[in-house]
């Protein structure tokens, strides 16, 4: 505490201007003098209240800006605490397919950028950074999403007594990420899946038709199906409990009720039996070596040429879900059955103890009276004969909960 061209000891000068000078840590960096006016005071007692006040508000003596301020933590660090976390929790644990996305998104995105820096330094103006590089490749949705991880692991950086270590309030105006609004989700009617599987060939034909006539199934659920072990004898159930994805088989699902079975009506059935034909053993499809056919590799061979040459919305396997969703809803299905076969959770209590989802039968019933929604006779047509004109209508999808 001083007065400009006083000494300590000099008697206090109610008429001159007081300031305050101390030094301030910095994480990494070498601390640094800090001076305040604290203007006219009547006695120095005054200005000590003052400034403690004012040094207060700062918050520089807090135990949080000291715990900050000599924390060595790195985000890289408290992000593989907080993924191994994840899995091992009792209240909400999370399925390893969301598991893996976080870590793609880490590896990909948040890392390069924020990996090295000091917990304690991650703040609004650091995942501003951030969202701006990401601004340049990534959707809105996946910028929000990608920002929520970041604000994950460093909540959950915690003391002995399980308080936040880093406690932040994150501003919306300062991190500036765009807005999400109407996310593209593309769909078709059934004209346009009977357009789409008429110009496939082979056993891309065989998996939209799967895709967009039972279930409703996740396309990496559809290409994790094996003969013999997913597959009933009379090939009118699928039992879906792995998943194909980016060239391994994970014995998981999305989530804790993908574990399922999926009924095929009459037709379809017709159609999955002879393109087994013989086999008894192996991925239901698969390249011609075995090995388990990829996501990018159908859109890229297969349906992004389709749809281009139907002038339909492009759009991912996806679209064929979306379609059947919408065709069961419509066809007015039981809701619980609704929830069973597209692998979502129950809505209502009740529904945990219905038991006519283990009822073969009845969902035999309700898979024949829906049927495939689609022209099966146009569907199966010359597929050049597709390239003569435009097919089907493009839909808003609404997902149905």
């Amino acid at each position: 505490m001083y007065q400009k061209g006083r000494a300590q000891s000099d008697r206090w000068n109610s008429n001159a201007p007081a300031y305050d000078r101390f030094w301030k840590d910095f994480p990494g960096r070498r601390p640094r003098r800090v001076t305040i006016p604290l203007g006219l005071c009547r006695t120095r007692s005054i200005a000590e209240r003052k400034c403690a006040d004012h040094i207060e508000g700062l918050g520089i003596n807090s135990t949080r800006h000291q715990l900050e301020a000599t924390s060595s933590t790195t985000f890289k660090a408290q992000a593989e605490l907080w993924l191994r976390s994840l899995a091992k929790r009792k209240l909400d644990p999370v399925e390893q397919t969301t598991i893996d996305t976080r870590r793609y998104a880490l590896d990909k995105w948040i890392l390069p950028s924020l990996g090295d820096t000091c917990l304690a330094d991650v703040n609004n103006f650091a995942l501003k950074e951030l969202v701006e590089k990401m601004a340049v490749a990534l959707s809105p949705a996946s910028i929000r999403d990608y920002a929520n991880i970041v604000k994950a692991v460093v909540a959950s950086a915690t003391d002995e007594n399980g308080e936040e270590r880093f406690q932040r309030k994150w501003n919306r105006k300062i991190i500036d990420a765009p807005p999400v609004r109407n996310q593209r989700q593309p769909s078709t009617d059934a004209d346009g899946i009977s357009a789409i599987i008429k110009a496939a060939t082979g056993q891309y034909r065989v998996l939209y038709m799967l895709l967009a006539g039972c279930g409703p199934m996740r396309a990496g659920e559809a290409l994790g199906l094996e003969i013999g072990k997913h597959i009933s004898g009379d090939c009118r159930t699928l039992y879906i409990r792995q998943k194909a994805k980016r060239g391994l088989i994970q014995p998981y699902l999305k989530t804790q009720n993908g574990e399922r079975d999926v009924d095929l009506c009459n037709a379809l059935t017709e159609i999955l039996r002879d393109f087994i034909g013989g086999r008894t053993t192996g991925l239901l499809f698969h390249t011609p070596s075995g090995a388990q056919l990829l996501q990018t590799n159908i859109l890229r061979d297969s349906l992004h040429p389709i749809l281009k040459r139907l002038e339909l919305t492009k759009g991912g396997l996806n679209i064929f879900r979306r379609y059947r969703i919408t065709h069961i809803k419509i066809g007015e299905c039981p809701d619980f059955l609704q929830h069973f076969w597209s692998g979502h959770a129950a809505r209502h209590v009740s529904e945990r103890y219905t038991k006519l989802t283990e009822n073969r039968e009845f969902r035999l019933r309700w898979a024949e009276c829906l049927g495939l929604g689609f022209n099966l006779t146009q569907a199966q047509k010359s597929p050049t004969e597709a390239q003569n004109g435009r097919f089907g209508r493009l839909l808003q999808f609404r997902k149905a909960v």
